[in-house]
């Protein structure tokens, strides 16, 4: 073999699937055949034969976002062939033969119902993978946004029966949601019609309320890195309007920072939410959760501390106890004659309710 086309692409990694890491997932031979490479063997950073190459550097230039791919055929070089073939020109990697991808269509006739269902599912399941959509939950702010986004990608994938819909919703359902999708089975079979499910769905998880909304304008940076917050904040204001023009969504989301940041920011600069996002990297080092909040907190305490240690004196003066707080802030500050005329009439209250209680000892 002269060649082999390597697929490469933008797939999730990390304990929350929050980074995003160039893979190669499988290989593909001049006669056709396509063998997947594992899991622990798919990030590109493992493949040095391939990533010292002039073609990967263009891989990365062309790779921006989850789930894109690019199938590119690399002329192999002694060094490549031995990485990736046996002497028998046998695919291969690391210590290790890659398993061929059987197509639905090199299936035997002879197998079961069964196993080409299961074949099928696994298929779905791959294709995914790849779309370039987040699971529906009941937590989802915008249902009928969310559901045309899936009829987009479904068309992308040339999905265009209304059975293939239903089979592939399934794979886009958080598992809260899977006790709907099987309820729908029951009623209505995959079989029927797309449109009932569709309406259903939105139906059911339809947000009548305002809840989402609210917490969606009302996001604001608490803790931790900006450019995080910043892109969670866009998510959250295009689920619940992908039509927000750029100007307003800037706004939200500047609106949403602490004060000294935002008074950083030059609004004549930011024509757009990637600007944006490159003018708060320059502040993240300014942001540190625990000294900010542990020097305003400190500074609190050492005033409350301060008070606790001076006991109010016009409280002590007027027999009102031991009382700590300001004295410019008590309640019982007076001056002059105010302060006598008021401590004459402090003193006959107190006789008036100790004649009282003799009178009650005499009664």
């Amino acid at each position: 073999m002269e060649k082999l086309r390597f697929t490469f692409e933008v797939l999730a990694t990390g304990s929350e699937g929050k980074t995003n890491t160039i893979c190669i997932t499988s290989i593909e031979v001049p006669d056709g055949r396509v063998f997947e490479v594992p899991d622990d063997l798919k990030p590109a950073s493992k493949h040095t034969g391939i990533t010292t190459t002039d073609v990967f550097t263009k891989v990365k230039n062309s790779l921006k976002k989850r789930h894109q791919t690019r199938k590119l055929w690399i002329p192999l070089t002694e060094e490549l062939r031995k990485i990736y073939l046996d002497i028998g020109e046998n695919v291969q990697f690391g210590d290790q033969y890659l398993d061929e991808i059987i197509s639905e269509t090199k299936h035997s006739s002879n197998n079961t119902n069964t196993n080409n269902t299961e074949h099928v599912s696994k298929n779905l399941g791959k294709i995914a993978e790849r779309f370039l959509l987040e699971k529906f939950s009941g937590k989802t702010t915008n249902v009928e946004q969310w559901i045309k986004e899936f009829e987009n990608e479904c068309k992308r994938f040339e999905m265009v029966q209304d059975t293939k819909k239903i089979e592939m919703l399934k794979h886009l359902m958080d598992k809260q949601c899977l006790d709907w999708y099987n309820s729908m089975v029951i009623k209505f079979t995959i079989d029927s019609d797309w449109t009932i499910w569709k309406n259903n769905l939105c139906e059911s998880y339809g947000n009548k309320g305002w809840s989402q909304i609210k917490y969606a304008f009302t996001f604001k940076y608490q803790a931790g890195s900006l450019i995080e917050y910043a892109t969670k904040k866009e998510r959250l204001l295009l689920e619940v309007n992908k039509q927000t023009d750029s100007q307003t969504m800037i706004h939200l989301i500047v609106m949403g920072l602490p004060d000294f940041i935002m008074d950083k920011i030059d609004k004549g600069k930011i024509s757009s939410t990637t600007s944006l996002y490159n003018e708060l990297g320059k502040y993240e080092h300014t942001i540190n959760k625990k000294t900010y909040y542990k020097t305003k907190r400190n500074t609190f305490d050492t005033k409350v501390g301060a008070d606790k240690i001076k006991p109010c004196k016009i409280c002590e003066k007027l027999n009102k106890g031991a009382r700590f707080h300001p004295e410019e802030k008590c309640w019982f500050k007076q001056t002059g004659d105010e302060y006598k005329k008021n401590k004459i009439n402090v003193n006959n209250v107190v006789l008036d309710v100790e004649l009282t209680d003799d009178d009650q000892k005499n009664a």
